[in-house]
């Protein structure tokens, strides 16, 4: 058989089209989003290269994102062109799991074809890979696992590329993950940080848009917080359209980041696996989203600053998660004033608001007191929460645009107001706030900052008070279709700092990973403070400073503890 396979990411032009990355541990491969806001996107373009001309058959891994809710609809459509034929087949109406759509078969009359993607809609439709084939009667594999061996031996990599041995891999580039690396980096260790995003600062990016919060630098150990510092931003700004891109300063960050000699940064990179022998990390597989390539990377300590707990999963790592009751995820978006009448189209396959309150909607105010466009689309819009946090990532995050369109298209088309306004943004990488949480020799829980319990290893000041977010009862009549998507913030504070101990960023049996950020050993109450991002990118700092200790003295996390606890935390007084 010869057979030809497109990764989404590897198209040479996404056009209008965005690289979505977040759903890789779920469906196996990044995938293009026509995140158009109700706007056809431009088109998606790239060359093929065929072994030979002749009769192929298409195949489009896709899904109709709103089959599960609407089976009978299907808003994000597109149709590809291979040369100079468009398939008669319109992608993206094939039920609500990812699978291969057959699009027919093709005439290849020249071993090197462009390959278009049009967008129909601008409402979400989405792709993930494209396969040729001579072979007329195969069918691909919709298994996860089978559809990652099938691409590798196509593409002639069953075997990972070597790409370098390390003293320590940071696989997650939000604040906790670069403030892990720039400390190592600046510590003199040999240090790779793997984000699978262009841009770094995960929650705290232009692509998600969620403020810092927390303090730092808290006796007796002040300079704890001084890296995590430097990434501050210089405004801030929470609710509406006040809430710009700029104000995150993608580009500050990654400055910081490429100013350290000791530290490579490898953006647009996956951590799909880890190999292990007896408890112990050797290497990770990194999958290069915009190459569809794997590589093999070996280092001496491993910290996992994914947020999900990704490469501790991989690792075996124990962990715990909450997969109902949990906090969950956002994605922020607002309107925007313009100087015209702006029309909206009708979405009847989104969350039908027109008989249900809503923040933004007439005089309906959030629970801050907040009204108008600024009560559309902030924090408080978040879902998930009744459903497994890593399983159904991508529902939840397509439940938030259900419910994005749905009130636009309500406010718009149904009360008449906002006549002149427009849907300017919407995130399409989600905010999360919990998922796996990682056990290490400690699980500090609420109970341990109410008692003022002091751990001799206390090393991160915690100071957000106990903030948990659950759904909000007042809008229940909103959730009619069972997904609550609207939260109310639960605040108890504690008496401040608490200070998080050492041992809570470590893994218990995985002895070389480390771990910052929310997926630390607390409980699902404790997250409620340990999850703010300053509290996050101090917990990177101590771990960096830990693993120049192993590498120094020839130890392993817990030894640090054991062994050289003061030496760790003469690094921050």
């Amino acid at each position: 058989m010869n057979a030809v396979y497109i990764n989404a990411g590897s198209f040479k032009d996404y056009g209008g089209w965005v690289l979505d990355t977040q759903f890789i541990p779920n469906m196996g491969s990044e995938y293009l989003l026509a995140h158009g806001l109700g706007i056809p996107v431009n088109d998606a373009v790239t060359e093929a290269e065929f072994p030979r001309t002749g009769t192929y058959r298409m195949w489009v891994f896709t899904k109709d994102w709103v089959a599960h809710w609407k089976k009978d609809m299907a808003p994000g459509t597109f149709k590809i062109t291979a040369g100079e034929q468009t398939s008669s087949v319109t992608f993206g109406t094939n039920g609500e799991k990812w699978n291969w759509q057959d699009g027919g078969t093709v005439e290849i009359d020249s071993t090197v074809i462009p390959v278009t993607v049009h967008d129909l809609t601008g409402f979400e439709g989405r792709f993930a890979a494209i396969l040729f084939t001579d072979d007329l009667d195969f069918i691909p594999p919709d298994d996860i696992a089978e559809l990652i061996k099938m691409h590798r031996k196509i593409s002639n990599q069953e075997q990972d590329q070597p790409q370098g041995s390390y003293d320590l891999v940071v696989a997650g580039g939000g604040i906790a993950g670069m403030s892990a690396a720039v400390m190592a980096a600046r510590k003199g260790l040999k240090t790779i940080l793997i984000q699978d995003r262009d841009v770094v600062g995960g929650n705290n990016s232009s692509e998600v848009r969620v403020w810092l919060g927390a303090e730092t630098n808290f006796p007796p150990l002040p300079k704890m917080g001084d890296i995590t510092r430097e990434f501050d931003q210089e405004k801030e700004a929470h609710y509406g359209c006040s809430n710009v891109a700029e104000l995150y300063e993608d580009d500050k960050k990654m400055a910081i980041l490429k100013a350290e000699p000791n530290l490579s940064v490898f953006t647009g990179f996956f951590v799909t696996d880890a190999e292990t022998e007896n408890g112990i990390i050797k290497a990770v597989t990194a999958y290069d989203v915009r190459k569809g390539l794997y590589y093999r990377i070996e280092a001496k300590l491993f910290a996992d600053c994914t947020g999900d707990g990704c490469l501790a999963h991989y690792s075996k790592a124990h962990y715990e998660i909450t997969t109902n009751g949990h906090m969950g995820m956002n994605n922020h978006w607002h309107i925007e004033k313009t100087s015209e009448p702006q029309s909206f189209p009708r979405c009847p396959w989104a969350i039908d608001l027109s008989n249900s309150e809503f923040p933004g909607r007439k005089n309906i105010l959030n629970h801050y007191g907040v009204e108008g466009e600024e009560a559309l689309g902030c924090w408080y819009w978040e879902s998930g929460m009744e459903l497994d946090p890593i399983e159904y990532a991508e529902y939840t995050r397509d439940t938030n645009f259900r419910a994005m369109y749905g009130a636009v298209d309500c406010i718009k088309n149904t009360d008449g107001d906002y006549p002149d306004y427009i849907l300017k943004f919407a995130s399409y990488i989600g905010g999360k706030r919990e998922s796996r949480r990682i056990l290490g020799d400690v699980i500090v829980t609420k109970a341990d900052a109410f008692s003022e319990t002091k751990f001799p290893d206390g090393i991160v000041p915690s100071t957000w008070n106990f903030d948990v977010h659950y759904p909000n009862k007042r809008f229940y009549t909103a959730f009619h279709e069972g997904d609550a998507f609207l939260t109310y913030d639960y605040h108890e504070p504690f008496p401040k700092p608490f200070w998080i101990p050492y041992r809570c960023l470590y893994s218990r049996n995985v002895a070389n990973l480390f771990m910052a950020g929310r997926d630390v050993s607390v409980s699902h109450d404790a997250l409620g403070t340990a999850r703010i991002m300053r509290t996050c990118g101090m917990m990177g700092e101590a771990v960096g400073a830990a693993a120049k200790i192993c590498i120094t003295q020839n130890v392993l996390p817990r030894d640090v503890y054991n062994d050289h606890l003061d030496e760790l935390l003469s690094n921050f007084r």
